[in-house]
């Protein structure tokens, strides 16, 4: 068996994977967790935490100097810092890290039918293919293919409902199957990734919390807050128009769409859990019942 990964340094910490993978890290024994910032960020982290700082475009130097004696980097940044990941990548197996994490952390970018459904894709499917190439130099990776963050998606209305007004909106029939992931879980299997480096390297990792259609979240929030819900409809084909649309106008709020479009379409690519199978039982993750994730989040509570 591979030794246990123990030196681990985070970027994107700050953000919404980040908290929970943070807090998943610290619990678990073993792990020396650094995060690096750029210059000039506010955000806090742990006391726990040591905290490393670069320059905001990500200088091949500063960034060796800060992955030197990492075993595991973990890239968490968004999208929009998609320009510096081969950059990373590069730093990271020149300083002699042993794993790398990609910013992936949603649908399965390596389906080709995923990407064309949600064009904006491709580039985190670019990435995961550069760091093939870093295979030969003793850096091996593993990609998270989490599909929708459930808990992060119900919260603020990204799935379709609002809790607070509890309007939903419901595409298409509401039947399609959607594979979701809470942060907490997804934070969970990263830890369970660097302690198995093993049986993770260098391949896709597919996990998920509760599979659930639209139609079977409505009825799982009517009963838990005791309201019938007010709902509006529309279409999957629709969202991914205006989606590509908004995007062509340069407006990156399009990206939402053509996701929320792509999720919804009821695609069997889509479906990861059949087309790829789940590691959940590899890294020891449990699934939940929806109701239960669902009763929870109308309460408040974590999951």
């Amino acid at each position: 068996m591979a030794q246990q990964l123990k030196n681990v340094i985070i970027l994107g910490a700050s953000g919404n994977v980040g908290k929970p993978t943070v807090d998943a890290l610290l619990a678990a024994d073993g792990f020396n967790v650094t995060v690096l910032t750029r210059k000039g960020s506010s955000a806090t982290f742990p006391s726990e935490v040591k905290v490393q700082s670069v320059d905001d475009t990500y200088p091949s130097d500063q960034l060796h100097a800060a992955f030197k004696g990492q075993d595991a980097v973990i890239n968490l940044l968004p999208p929009s810092d998609v320009k510096h990941a081969n950059a990373i990548a590069d730093a990271a197996a020149e300083a002699g890290v042993k794993r790398y994490i990609p910013s992936e952390f949603g649908s399965d970018t390596s389906n080709p039918k995923v990407v064309e459904l949600v064009p904006v894709f491709a580039g985190k499917a670019k990435i995961t293919e550069y760091l093939k190439t870093k295979e030969s130099a003793g850096m091996s990776w593993s990609a998270v293919v989490n599909g929708a963050l459930f808990d992060w998606g119900l919260q603020n209305g990204f799935l379709g409902f609002d809790l607070v007004s509890h309007n939903a909106t419901i595409f298409d029939s509401g039947d399609a199957r959607v594979n979701f992931t809470t942060l907490s879980t997804v934070g969970q299997g990263i830890v369970a990734i660097l302690s198995n480096p093993g049986e993770t390297a260098n391949r896709y990792i597919y996990i998920q919390s509760t599979k659930a259609s639209q139609n079977q979240i409505l009825a799982a929030l009517e009963k838990s807050t005791g309201k019938k819900w007010n709902v509006s409809k529309r279409s999957t084909a629709e969202a991914s128009q205006t989606g590509g649309e908004k995007l062509g106008k340069g407006d990156m709020s399009g990206v939402m769409d053509l996701i929320i479009g792509g999720i919804y379409r009821g695609e069997p690519a889509a479906n990861y859990d059949e087309t790829r199978g789940l590691d959940n039982d590899l890294l020891g993750l449990k699934q939940a019942p929806l109701e239960e994730l669902v009763d929870k989040l109308v309460k408040g509570q974590k999951v």
